[in-house]
């Protein structure tokens, strides 16, 4: 099955035209799976009976499309996940010909400034509350104190518990709060690794790391500058023990829900920046395949002519080479005649015949005839010029 990306509209008139079984075959996956991908794009789908009911006639309801946040995924990835939020870069197999003659679309222009969107965001997201005592744990939750429980049953082990001192238990209440916000806003919350437990949201397609640490565990972790009164650390990053060396790296005294508010305004200011390259990134990936097949194209020609130039001296000079030749022949056929003849009047001359001269001269005339071209039989001219190669 070949990956696939469409828009959400795209998606959503797709459901909406024709029973999932038969969209689903068309994808080549299961209508379950079709039915999670749509849930996971908020894409709503025809509940049970729809088409049943739209066969006999019966009135039956459409659930619009919701409008999502900017910072919200616009696209449905079918067949693997994408290599960004925008979609696989689905380029067609073009010639050189065809990527020189292509029209470039405009540069890419955004309506709004990053301190407008900025603005909507700050507006949007409130302050993340922090319960005194922790409700429903997410389950990613869920997964971090059952590996904290593991570890602490290992007496002699390089990781130890990071969430049963006091510190530690505020941390994972905090964090359980920052989980279930996003997952609320459409993210999809991961942990990498039971022992490392590297966390991260993802949006875009690509996962967005991020380490809180709390001062009071055993744990390795690697401090750049000790401050007093502080107890938590945090970076956008995956490897905690030189997260403090990163630029982003800060400490808090206390997680507060002031502290995830700005946390996840950053967190949605850099998705934002980050469609935003990644659609200037698209544009310009077509202009330097436009400009490298034009000068691909420049250079073959170029050396094609290079070629030609080199192809014509050569047979110039071969050309000339047969004159020079012809001319050396003639020559030679004219210096041997003058040699037969001064022979012809000393035999004449001498009362005496010259011993052999007759089959001598016989076999010096046919020698002559036979190099000099101007002798040349007319088949025998025309394979000659044949070697000119004129055409």
């Amino acid at each position: 099955m070949k990956p696939r990306t469409l828009t959400r509209q795209e998606m959503y008139d797709l459901v909406w035209s024709k029973p999932m079984t038969q969209l689903a075959a068309e994808f080549e996956i299961s209508d379950v799976g079709l039915r999670k991908i749509c849930k996971a794009a908020k894409v709503p789908t025809p509940g049970i009976g729809y088409w049943a009911k739209l066969t006999n006639g019966k009135t039956v309801a459409k659930i619009e499309l919701p409008i999502l946040y900017s910072f919200q995924s616009q696209f449905v990835y079918i067949g693997g996940g994408s290599s960004n939020r925008y979609g696989y870069i689905d380029e067609p197999d073009r010639t050189d010909d065809e990527w020189a003659e292509l029209e470039l679309p405009p540069p890419p222009v955004f309506p709004e400034t990053l301190e407008a969107i900025r603005a909507q965001i700050e507006q949007l997201v409130p302050l993340i509350a922090i319960p005194k005592k922790m409700g429903k744990p997410h389950p990613i939750t869920s997964r971090l104190l059952a590996y904290d429980a593991d570890i602490a049953k290992e007496a002699h082990y390089w990781y130890k518990p990071k969430y049963q001192h006091p510190n530690g238990q505020k941390l994972i209440n905090a964090l359980n709060s920052f989980f279930i916000y996003f997952e609320g806003l459409g993210f999809r919350v991961k942990i990498n690794g039971p022992r490392s437990q590297a966390l991260s949201v993802d949006m875009d397609g690509k996962y967005h790391y991020f380490r809180f640490v709390c001062f009071d565990d055993a744990n390795h972790f690697y401090r750049k500058k000790n401050v007093p009164g502080m107890a938590y650390g945090f970076s956008w990053t995956g490897n905690q023990e030189r997260m403090s060396e990163n630029s982003d790296y800060r400490e808090y005294s206390e997680i507060t829900p002031e502290v995830l508010r700005d946390l996840a305004i950053e967190l949605l200011m850099d998705i934002e920046e980050r469609k935003r390259s990644s659609v200037e990134w698209v544009h310009q990936r077509l202009v330097n395949r436009k400009r490298d097949a034009i000068q691909r194209i420049v250079e073959k020609q170029t050396k094609a002519a290079i070629r030609r130039r080199k192809e014509t001296e050569q047979l110039i000079e071969q050309r000339m080479e047969l004159m020079s030749q012809a001319l050396k022949d003639i020559k030679r056929a004219d210096k041997m005649r003058e040699l037969i003849t001064a022979l012809d009047e000393k035999s004449k001359a001498s009362s005496k015949e010259i011993p052999g001269f007759k089959k001598w001269r016989s076999w010096a005339v046919h020698q002559v005839n036979s190099i000099d071209p101007r002798n040349m039989s007319v088949k025998r001219a025309g394979r000659w010029i044949e070697k000119f190669d004129l055409k």
